[in-house]
């Protein structure tokens, strides 16, 4: 049976035994159905794949993000770690023989007007 079809046969049940109920358990019976109103949320879509109710979305949302905001730093560091122990040694003697051997003069590199140094080296 589905929930408006069990709704619309229990309610003339509920609706006479309204009558026998008392102001003070009639207005605690509001208050009760206005919490379990405000308290009901609607079904939420993943991915708009799958529909989980609310409360499991959030607690979906807040244990993974948890689960990220744990794990990121330290892939972050290993990522980093395996990258430098990976990365070739840096030969700072090859560097200077290259350097040295070069077309281009030392100041050349360290001028702040490289660009207008080649303009004028390939303008001549």
């Amino acid at each position: 049976m589905k929930e408006k079809d069990f709704g619309a046969a229990l309610r003339p049940w509920l609706d006479r035994a309204a009558g026998e109920v008392g102001e003070l358990q009639a207005t605690r019976l509001r208050a009760s159905r206005l919490k379990a109103l405000d308290a009901r949320q609607e079904p939420v879509r993943l991915l708009g794949l799958v529909t989980v109710g609310a409360g499991t979305a959030r607690m979906l949302k807040y244990s993974v993000l948890q689960q990220v905001l744990l794990w990121v730093p330290l892939v972050a560091l290993l990522a980093t770690l395996t990258a430098k122990s990976l990365a070739p040694d840096v030969d700072v003697g090859e560097i200077d023989a290259q350097l040295l051997a070069g077309e281009l003069p030392i100041d050349a590199f360290l001028d702040k007007d490289f660009d207008s140094w080649l303009k004028n080296a390939s303008g001549s």
